[in-house]
């Protein structure tokens, strides 16, 4: 019975000490996006962030899977993110500095600022200030 009393002290003070922490990470980023795919548009079209690390969270409404990269400006993957399922949602973050870049479908577009797929609109600029 005692071991019971022990194991059970020890659940609480791991349970503690990951809310602690989770209330820590949480808490150092101010700023959150709320991002939506779909076939074939990212919204909101331009998104704007200060400068500082970003909570995005990404629903995906469409009826495919699909994933976000960051390119800068000279045409540099500066971070490449998990697919989001169909029907999913995932949330990123991500910290840029001033300028601007490109947040693109890395799995329907190759480059997306020599306009390969600017057709079907899975692209959106970050501006950063």
């Amino acid at each position: 019975m005692q071991y019971v009393w022990i194991l059970l002290a020890a659940a609480v003070v791991v349970l503690g000490v990951v809310l602690v922490l989770s209330n820590q990470l949480s808490a150092s980023v101010d700023q959150q996006v709320k991002i939506t795919l779909s076939e074939w548009k990212i919204t909101p079209n331009p998104i704007e962030l200060g400068a500082g690390p970003a909570r995005l969270v990404v629903f995906n409404t469409g009826v495919q899977p699909h994933a976000l990269a960051i390119m800068d400006m000279n045409r540099r993957v500066l971070r490449q993110l998990e697919v989001v399922p169909a029907g999913g949602m995932k949330a990123f973050l991500i910290e840029l500095s001033r300028g601007e870049f490109v947040l693109y479908d890395s799995l329907n577009c190759r480059d997306p600022i020599r306009g390969s797929c600017e057709q079907k609109t899975m692209v959106s600029k970050i501006i950063v200030r």
